[in-house]
């Protein structure tokens, strides 16, 4: 089986065996059994790729798929809300599960209310009026009781007790744009930050009044001239679980940042995240309790070393976020073509360990100093626009050796490989991938398929044997954005990194 670490970490739970690999089963079971979650690890919920799938932040103890509320720890539906009023694209739930906000309709749905269900008694508790020029991207409940709801225009934001069903107050903001994902209210509600133009903006809720601007990340820190980015690059922004921090994703063309602001605004992590174009979801991020780290599109990061520690596979395009549990267990839809939500664990005892095992040498297999030969087949075919792409290839591969400590020598136990298969029916142009040897093994431990979208022009150039720059840079770009295996222990004991959850 390839390296690509197929982990279905509930295994852990259900076995206490990992296919592809073993844990001490008593490690396994050790870090897992005092949580409050545990006994819900086999939950199955039915939801396919239509299905509207709701979570809360973390801890949220509710999930709702469509119109079924499913109790996570008791592993059954509890309520089932009414088909109508509409439950449209924009919605959230209270952190005790007792509250489900949702907006009557979609983003080019004007005028439509954002009505609030008691999760408990299934009853409509409470009806936010709309306004005709408007739809409401963004809603947060504080304190299990208060509903906050911003319109996309922007400029007033309604606070609603939803224990009375009255407005409390208005909040008068300096934009009139509101995006999904570019507005949140700190966990105790003290706080309130939003994009505004091209600066994050933070007041406080009590009164309103401005607390300041989050400094903005450089965009090109080795860049000559040197700028800032805009906020409106933004796709997600969050506080910490404490309220403490606070952390955005900020996406371009081809490139996502993990940016983190301490309690002054100022900048304490820029984590690059490697998420190939066209396969980045927004609205992606999530804090992990403990300050363990983040989860942004499945990708587990792990503060201390500000490494990706694991990969949860989803499906592509999935909007819906990863619920959080607790520091150990997460809820979701996982796999490439997943139909079911499942609960998955993250062995943190286990990947600190090899964290720390990875910095010395004779440990690894694939880690920091180790040396690694490149092969970068083009069929066979020559001329000066295929040297041109071997050169590049070869270039963007050493390049990632080098992020992670490896560097480039010949004649070593690992290769990496580079290879165009040949054209065939099911492949009308072939396919490119770059695979991961050792010992002269043709078999992969861990292998990348290039996608269409950036190997598509390639492929066919390299059929007429004629290659563009447009071309080459797309392959050369994919290959700088790969996760690719930065830890292979030599011992059983310690875990490949970064694990990849399927």
């Amino acid at each position: 089986m390839p390296f690509s670490v197929r982990i279905s970490l509930i295994a852990c739970l259900a076995t206490l065996l990992l296919p592809a690999m073993s844990l001490p089963s008593t490690q396994c079971f050790a870090q897992l059994e005092k949580s409050p979650w545990i006994e819900a690890a086999d939950i199955r919920i039915p939801a396919d790729k239509k299905a509207q799938i709701t979570t809360g932040p973390p801890g949220c103890p509710v999930v709702i798929v469509n119109n079924d509320v499913w109790h996570v720890k008791s592993k059954r539906v509890v309520q089932t809300l009414p088909e109508s009023p509409e439950i449209g694209d924009f919605r959230c739930l209270s952190a005790n599960g007792m509250y489900f906000a949702a907006y009557g309709g979609s983003n080019f749905d004007k005028g439509r209310s954002v009505n609030v269900w008691n999760l408990v008694s299934g009853e409509l508790v409470a009806t936010v009026p709309g306004q005709s020029r408007y739809s409401y991207p963004v809603m947060k409940i504080m304190y299990n009781r208060y509903l906050l709801v911003a319109p996309d225009g922007g400029e007033t934001l309604v606070i609603w007790d939803l224990q009375e069903n009255r407005r409390t107050r208005d909040i008068k903001v300096r934009t009139t744009r509101i995006e999904e994902g570019q507005l949140t209210v700190s966990p105790d509600g003290k706080y309130l930050a939003l994009v505004e133009g091209d600066r994050v903006s933070v007041l406080t809720l009590a009164d309103g009044r401005y607390a300041g601007n989050l400094a903005a990340p450089i965009k090109d820190p080795t860049a000559r001239f040197q700028s800032t980015l805009g906020a409106n690059s933004i796709e997600d922004l969050e506080f910490s679980p404490d309220g403490q921090e606070m952390a955005a994703i900020y996406s371009s063309f081809d490139v996502q940042r993990l940016i983190v602001w301490d309690g002054s605004g100022q900048i304490k992590h820029d984590i690059p995240v490697n998420i190939p174009y066209g396969r980045f979801n927004e609205h992606s991020l999530t804090w992990l309790p403990d300050n363990k780290g983040w989860i942004v599109d499945g990708n587990v990061i792990h503060r201390e070393s500000r490494k990706i520690t694991a990969q949860i596979k989803r499906p592509q395009r999935e909007s819906d976020q990863i619920a959080v549990l607790d520091p150990y267990f997460v809820l979701g839809r996982f796999g490439e073509d997943a139909e079911v939500i499942t609960m998955i664990a993250i062995p943190w005892e286990e990947v600190e360990r090899s964290l720390e095992a990875m910095k010395t040498p004779e440990n690894c297999i694939v880690g920091p100093g180790v040396k690694a030969s490149l092969l970068v087949y083009m069929r066979g075919e020559s001329g000066e626009s295929i040297e041109k792409a071997r050169t590049q290839i070869g270039d963007a591969i050493v390049q990632q050796l080098r992020q992670y400590g490896m560097s480039y020598a010949a004649d070593q136990d690992i290769t990496f490989r580079f290879n165009v298969e040949p054209a065939s029916l099911e492949h009308r142009l072939g396919q490119a991938k770059l695979a991961l040897l050792r010992g002269g093994n043709p078999d992969p431990i861990w292998e990348h398929t290039f996608s269409l979208s950036s190997s598509n022009g390639f492929l066919d150039g390299l059929n007429k044997k004629q290659l563009n720059d447009a071309e080459i840079r797309s392959l050369a770009r994919e290959i700088s954005q790969l996760q690719i295996p930065y830890f292979i222990p030599r011992a059983p004991q310690y875990l490949p990194l970064p694990l990849v959850v399927e």
